[in-house]
């Protein structure tokens, strides 16, 4: 089991960090699905990010490719 500590959260989702003992590190942002599913429920899944994020607005943003400036979604589908 890996754990990671959560570091920074906000509306896009929660940052974690986890260190090894090897010295090696993880950086993943948690987010939940904004569609729902046949039976109500939502989605989560966590995506590693490069290690340089400080928010998981950031991170989120850096899956798409864009900066955090440039992803403001407006709306989900």
């Amino acid at each position: 089991a890996i754990h990671a500590k959560p570091v920074q959260r906000d509306d896009f989702g929660t940052l974690y960090r986890a260190t090894f003992p090897d010295g090696l590190s993880l950086t993943a942002v948690r987010v939940t699905n904004s569609t729902p599913e046949p039976d109500g429920t939502y989605k989560e899944y966590v995506l590693p990010v490069p290690p340089k994020c400080q928010s998981a607005h950031e991170a989120v943003a850096l899956t798409f490719g864009l900066t955090p400036r440039h992803y403001q979604p407006v709306r989900q589908t």
